[in-house]
C-alpha cells in the first residue's frame, strides 16, 4: 500500500515542481521580450540609416557630380588626346 502512494504523492511532487519551473521560464522570457523588440527596433533604424548614407555616398562620388565640382573650380576640359602606339611586335620571331 505504501508503494503506490509514494509513486502518487511523487508525481504530484514532480507536476507541481516542473509548473513552478515553467512560470518562472515564461515570466523571464516575457521581460526580454521587451528586450528584443528594442533591439530589434534598433536594428531596423540603423539599417534605414545605412542605407539612407550609402545612397549619400553614391551621389556624391558620382561621376557627375564630381565633374560638376572640378567645373564650379575652375578645371578646365581638355579634349587633346594623346595615343600612345608603338609598332613593336609584342613576340620576336627566331
Amino acid at each position: 500500500m505504501k508503494k503506490p502512494v509514494f509513486i502518487i504523492t511523487l508525481l504530484i511532487g514532480i507536476i507541481v515542481v516542473l509548473s513552478i519551473i515553467k512560470v518562472i521560464l515564461y515570466n523571464r522570457l516575457s521581460t526580454s521580450g521587451v528586450f528584443v523588440g528594442k533591439v530589434e527596433e534598433e536594428i531596423i533604424s540603423y539599417k534605414t540609416q545605412n542605407a539612407i548614407l550609402s545612397e549619400k555616398l553614391l551621389i556624391l562620388s558620382s561621376l557627375t557630380n564630381i565633374s560638376e565640382k572640378a567645373t564650379k573650380l575652375g578645371f578646365i576640359k581638355d579634349n587633346s588626346l594623346i595615343i600612345l602606339k608603338t609598332s613593336r611586335p609584342l613576340a620576336i620571331k627566331q
